[in-house]
């Protein structure tokens, strides 16, 4: 299932991810096959009993939002690096 939604809250907790909107919640883990495009990232998430693809659109959230949104996806694609 491939949700790109025009409108919701994204709460990003550590490796897990939580989408709501007026007529949709998706919760679970963002998984490594996630993809960080030009103007979108593709979030590949893993919930309880599925899988499925939620597309946030950079012009739709705020550019710092964007950048935290980037850089979860990256710790899930990378793995977490330990900070020295």
């Amino acid at each position: 299932m491939t949700i790109h939604p025009e409108s919701g809250v994204i709460i990003l907790e550590p490796k897990q991810i939580r989408f709501e909107n007026e007529s949709l919640k998706v919760q679970g883990q963002i998984t490594p096959k996630t993809k960080i495009l030009n103007t979108s990232v593709w979030l590949h998430i893993k919930g309880f009993n599925k899988r499925q693809w939620l597309i946030i659109s950079a012009n739709g959230v705020n550019r710092q939002s964007y950048a935290r949104l980037k850089r979860a996806a990256l710790i899930a694609i990378n793995g977490e690096v330990e900070s020295k």
